[in-house]
């Protein structure tokens, strides 16, 4: 009678755990659309667009850091896709200027999806850098997972939910109409807590902003080992001083000497006291990220990227 009741509990056992497991997969949301995406040289990503209902395919850069979607007006390929009627005022990382505008009628085709109900904007990049951006105005429709391991954007329906497991969770905000999260910055042996732009569309690690710099007298306190530019919609207004950070963690996950820099940009994102900083894509990129904007939650996990060397020079 024991051994029969024990097989019978087994079964009974076995059958629980299959039925937990089917709960645990139907629990886990099923992607709307997947879009591959290619990292470029400069480590950031980049997609397949279709603009409109014109069907040449267009490479554009996956940006976090934009608001709206953007079109190279030095783009050969994408010329003569959208009819820019108006104007807006455009906060680049370094400069403000007025730029060409169309109307909300726009649309555009990512992967299998189609988004409508779009506004476009015009920068003029240099030709050869991409044919546009893809911003905030579509990726905030979605739930958003960004997984480097497949190369590939998940989009899923805005509500629903993905938690990964292990995963760094950060509380997303905005300030000046794009996302910022908290993390701690350590330098010259003291620390400091801190707003950070989330920026797929920079290809740098990460700069405090000209007003933080100054307010905490950062400038001095380390001989800078280079000093850049930023690349924007101009070349002038200011420069970054590259340094060491002594660590910077977001959540539970610290990073020990980490390059960034110290802006000193008079003009733009990175003039703004609205934000402390910008965490670019040279440190975004050592995490498959779900940007959940209707909870307003950034998720990071490790990948393997995480080791990979900031910039190859540093190694000599």
């Amino acid at each position: 009678m024991k051994t029969v009741f024990w097989k019978r509990f087994r079964r009974f056992l076995t059958g629980v755990s299959v039925c937990a497991a089917s709960l645990g997969a139907a629990a886990q949301p099923v992607p709307a659309d997947t879009v591959p995406f290619s990292l470029g040289a400069d480590r950031r990503i980049y997609v397949e667009v279709r603009l409109n209902n014109d069907t040449t395919p267009l490479r554009f850069l996956l940006d976090t850091g934009a608001t709206d979607v953007v079109l190279n007006s030095r783009s050969p390929r994408a010329a003569g896709l959208a009819r820019f009627d108006a104007a807006a005022q455009n906060f680049g990382a370094n400069s403000s200027e007025r730029v060409p505008m169309t109307d909300a009628t726009q649309s555009l085709r990512l992967g299998r999806t189609r988004v409508d109900s779009l506004r476009f904007i015009a920068i003029p990049y240099p030709p050869e850098a991409w044919d546009g951006v893809l911003g905030l105005s579509v990726l905030r429709r979605f739930l958003v997972r960004v997984d480097y391991a497949d190369r590939a954007v998940y989009l899923y329906a805005p509500s629903d939910s993905l938690a990964p497991a292990g995963a760094t969770r950060l509380p997303l905000r905005y300030r000046m109409g794009v996302p910022v999260v908290p993390a701690r910055v350590a330098f010259a042996g003291e620390a400091y807590d801190v707003w950070l732009e989330v920026d797929t569309g920079s290809d740098r690690v990460l700069d405090l902003n000209t007003p933080f710099v100054e307010r905490h007298g950062l400038r001095g306190r380390q001989e800078p080992f280079a000093v850049s530019t930023v690349t924007g919609t101009t070349r002038t207004g200011g420069v970054l001083e590259n340094v060491r950070f002594d660590s910077v963690a977001l959540g539970g996950r610290s990073m020990p000497r980490v390059p960034g820099a110290l802006s000193s940009v008079r003009t733009g994102v990175q003039a703004s006291a609205e934000m402390d900083g910008v965490m670019g894509n040279n440190l975004l990129q050592r995490f498959d990220q779900v940007y959940d904007f209707r909870r307003g939650w950034l998720y990071l996990t490790v990948n393997d990227r995480f080791y990979s060397p900031f910039y190859d020079f540093l190694l000599n």
